[in-house]
């Protein structure tokens, strides 16, 4: 017989950060494979280069700001607590 959602969601809950982590890895992988085509990693690397460059870029002249941590955290607390 097949789990709930909820159940799955509280064993998964219970886990480590680790084993959390594992999961998580697990099921992105799962939607990698059956969403989208296999793109060559040497690309998906380029990818992500360049968007990294791109953000420091706009960090260094000014076209963006930081957000601390703290702020960060907040908000996405009260997203989730507003979404529940």
């Amino acid at each position: 017989m097949a789990r709930s959602v909820e159940q799955i969601e509280h064993d998964i809950a219970s886990l480590s950060a680790a084993d959390r982590q594992r999961v998580l890895k697990h099921l992105l992988a799962e939607l990698d494979l059956r969403d989208e085509p296999e793109a060559p990693k040497d690309e998906i690397e380029a990818e992500w280069i360049a968007e990294a460059e791109r953000r420091a870029e706009a960090l260094e002249n000014g076209t963006v700001e930081t957000v601390p941590f703290e702020d960060v955290m907040r908000r996405a607390r009260q997203r989730l607590n507003r979404d529940r």
